[in-house]
């Protein structure tokens, strides 16, 4: 997918062919409402509420993301709000995420906040269809 030089991502993004693509950046006063797909970086500074599709996406600190996401490098400094899905996830202690993320490979600094499920793209097996032994269940509900 990358060149197999393999420089930085994040100082240079390429494209399928190898030649270098270019950033787009969501600035601070910008909201934008509806999807995104890109197949470069996209930087977001401001509020997108809509889906996003490319091939890195970094979520800076004072930023707001309301949809499901795909990309290959996700970068989280700032607020997520719907489901991840990219092959590498940095959540920085500053991230605060709500919705269940698949990935490849996370790394998760202290301090970050994350209300839902990680999966990694590999497992078999659905927490939801796992042996009933293993399934956790509402005390409240086994009193009726």
């Amino acid at each position: 997918m990358f060149p197999e030089d393999k420089k930085d991502i994040e100082t240079g993004i390429y494209d399928e062919n190898g030649k270098t693509s270019s950033s787009s950046v969501i600035g601070t006063e910008t909201t934008i409402t509806g999807n995104i797909i890109s197949t470069g970086e996209l930087r977001v500074n401001g509020r997108i509420e809509g889906d996003i599709r490319c091939r890195v996406l970094i979520v800076d600190i004072n930023a707001c993301v309301k949809g499901t996401i795909q990309a290959d490098l996700l970068k989280v400094y700032g607020s997520i709000n719907g489901c991840l899905y990219a092959k590498s996830v940095f959540l920085a202690s500053s991230a605060k995420v709500v919705g269940n993320i698949t990935h490849e490979q996370i790394e998760i600094q202290p301090g970050a906040f994350l209300e839902g499920h990680c999966r990694h793209l590999d497992d078999p097996i659905p927490a939801e269809q796992g042996p009933s032994d293993l399934m956790l269940t509402d005390a409240r509900q086994l009193k009726e």
